[in-house]
């Protein structure tokens, strides 16, 4: 069971050389290095899945193209080009100039912005019937920040999906007991462990219902990640 800190077997960006830490300015700069250290030619195990859950959430919205969806940390935008594909009017938004540079670049007939970790997303209110974040709450300082801005751009109505990594009792037991320093290491990016009551008071704290719950990658209570759709209440 492969529990290291990017969770991708055998892909694991090492966060802890003194020599490398020396050279971050910034979180945002911390994140480019991450992209540049991992490429943008690799496609996770668990891709798959994610696309058709994502897919199967957004069906209760209507036609495709009548749906406007924002992928909120896009990152290399393999969901924006599945959503776009799938007939959904979709943008990409990122911290990361270096990914936001690289997808304009291979997808020029696709829409990315570039997004700070201190400011509102670059999009007015109530401007997407959908947003996808995947893998992206783990990293905020600032949750309640960035769920108020989801609220924001989000119409009445709206669907939130989501994932993060997974954490839950028997899960909790196994890292604790023999992956503790790993999984918690102070030089890893993931800063927030969310379980399922603690993400739920999350999106309740922000006007969102979550409506379905699944998982992702590994097994059962081993998984990697949630996968969970809200709606917007208020």
């Amino acid at each position: 069971m492969e529990l290291g800190p990017t969770g991708i077997p055998g892909r694991n960006i090492v966060m802890t050389d003194q020599s490398r830490e020396s050279k971050y300015r910034s979180p945002t700069d911390l994140h480019n290095q991450g992209w540049e250290g991992q490429g943008f030619n690799w496609e996770h195990p668990w891709t798959p899945k994610k696309k058709r859950l994502a897919l199967e959430s957004l069906k209760e919205l209507g036609q495709p193209e009548t749906v406007r969806i924002l992928d909120y940390g896009c990152g290399d935008a393999v969901m924006v080009q599945a959503f776009h594909d799938a007939g959904y009017q979709v943008e990409g938004t990122d911290i990361s100039e270096v990914v936001i540079n690289s997808n304009k670049e291979k997808l020029p007939h696709l829409n990315f912005k570039l997004t700070s970790p201190d400011s509102l997303a670059p999009y007015s209110d109530g401007s997407f019937d959908a947003i996808f974040c995947s893998e992206v709450i783990e990293h905020l300082y600032d949750v309640n920040f960035v769920f108020s801005d989801f609220n924001r751009l989000l119409r009445p109505g709206g669907q939130l999906m989501l994932t993060t990594p997974y954490h839950g009792l028997v899960k909790n037991l196994i890292i604790a007991l023999f992956f503790f320093e790993a999984h918690y290491r102070p030089t890893w990016q993931h800063i927030r462990f969310f379980t399922k009551k603690s993400l739920t008071q999350v999106c309740l704290d922000h006007q969102f219902t979550p409506k379905k719950w699944g998982r992702e990658g590994r097994i059962g209570p081993l998984a990697r990640s949630f996968f969970l759709t809200c709606q917007k209440t208020g």
